[in-house]
């Protein structure tokens, strides 16, 4: 119940509660001015009130641009474990940043072929973690093929770098213009000027990516997707050296509205080769998990990427990144007017890194969200449920009142 949900709910929670707002003004050139601000206020592991967003974004045919704290696209319906990618979900509040994205742009339009990019920079605000204010990088490139009719292939990957910052143990991380340099084409330190040199033999900073490869069709009214991600936190991972590991997706929509079943997803991940067959001096691959950011890759200690890889009972460092897990997700009008989403997967946890040979852990967890009055506003009702085969199962109720006023 708490999965993906923006960083609006944790596990300890029993009243969350946000008010989002947005105006948009358009230009005759068609381009868009965008700002939006929302604020948040719930219980749990921490009760105060924070900014659920504030942002403010121009968007043409060519790109779209933003700044602040800007909650991400939904995509898949919402019936997805990780959204967009493997590295970057919905599980946790958006971290404030600039960012610009280009949309398509043709270089063979013969061929059907388009390249599309995008650039951002996040500056974590957050000060409770082993390693405060640290910043994160991020860039994207694919390719787009349409050279077929009724047919789309997209392929490339993403590159993530957590940097900057200041340590505990060694003080102020390198942070000026030739370390940013060296943190986008991930140059290593080893043999430098020594500082964590001992400790990280990678590159500066701890970066993590993915490659991808989406399918996109349609059949009838039907639009079909296939997707591959695959995950790497070094160069054996970039060598798909770490193969099967990845997200394996089919997704299915149909376009005519109030069916039963609007949407289908079911998601395959795997992540337990972590290149042992090539690993580097410091043993097998540790997703999300680093030496350096003992935090790992999370935000206001909740995963940023897939929820299922999961922080230990401290939220402190990664206890589960050896996992294999299905995922299935349905999206619909039960009886064509109480629109649902119904999310149901099974995962085992086989511990962190090495892992052990057997699950140390098996849940097959489901959730279901029914909209059961739209009236004056909508009222949701919520369930969710995690069978655990070695310990006590566990049961949630929620109630969600919410109200759109344009």
């Amino acid at each position: 119940m708490h999965s993906n949900q923006r960083g609006r709910i944790d596990e300890r929670t029993n009243f969350s509660s946000w008010i989002d707002g947005m105006g948009r003004y358009g230009f005759r050139d068609g381009g868009i001015v965008e700002a939006g601000l929302g604020i948040l206020y719930k219980d749990g592991y921490t009760e105060e009130v924070q900014l659920d967003e504030y942002f403010v974004s121009y968007e043409n045919n060519l790109f779209e641009a933003f700044a602040g704290r800007k909650q991400k696209e939904e995509f898949f319906s919402g019936i997805s474990a990780t959204n967009k990618n493997m590295l970057w979900s919905l599980n946790s509040r958006p971290i404030p940043g600039i960012g610009i994205n280009f949309k398509p742009i043709e270089v063979f339009k013969r061929a059907g072929i388009s390249v599309k990019a995008s650039w951002e920079e996040y500056f974590s605000d957050e000060q409770d973690r082993h390693i405060p204010n640290i910043r994160i990088h991020h860039k994207s490139f694919h390719f787009v093929y349409t050279g077929i009719r009724n047919f789309e292939f997209i392929a490339g990957g993403h590159h993530y770098a957590q940097w900057g910052g200041k340590s505990p143990e060694y003080g102020e991380i390198p942070a000026g213009f030739d370390d940013y340099l060296r943190v986008i084409t991930g140059g290593s330190i080893i043999g430098g000027d020594g500082f964590v040199g001992e400790s990280e033999v990678n590159a500066l900073g701890n970066h993590l990516g993915g490659y991808e490869v989406q399918l996109n069709t349609s059949i009838s009214h039907y639009d079909i997707s296939l997707v591959y991600n695959t995950l790497f936190e070094d160069f054996s991972g970039i060598k798909l050296r770490n193969t099967p590991d990845g997200r394996y997706g089919f997704y299915l929509r149909d376009r005519e509205p109030e069916k039963w079943i609007q949407a289908f997803l079911y998601e395959y991940y795997f992540t337990r080769n972590q290149s042992k067959n090539y690993p580097t001096t410091d043993g097998k691959d540790n997703y999300f998990n680093n030496h350096l950011y003992q935090s790992g890759w999370t935000y206001e200690k909740r995963i940023i990427g897939l929820p299922f890889i999961m922080l230990d009972e401290d939220r402190f460092r990664i206890a589960h990144n050896n996992i294999v897990a299905h995922h299935i997700g349905i999206t619909g009008s039960a009886f064509y007017t109480y629109p649902y989403k119904f999310l149901t997967s099974y995962r085992g946890n086989y511990g962190a890194k090495s892992g052990s040979s057997r699950p140390i852990e098996q849940i097959i967890s489901t959730y279901l969200d029914v909209n059961v009055w739209q009236e004056f506003m909508d009222v949701n009702l919520q369930v969710g449920v995690d069978l655990q085969f070695e310990e006590s199962s566990k049961v949630g109720l929620g109630l969600r009142v919410s109200k759109s006023f344009y």
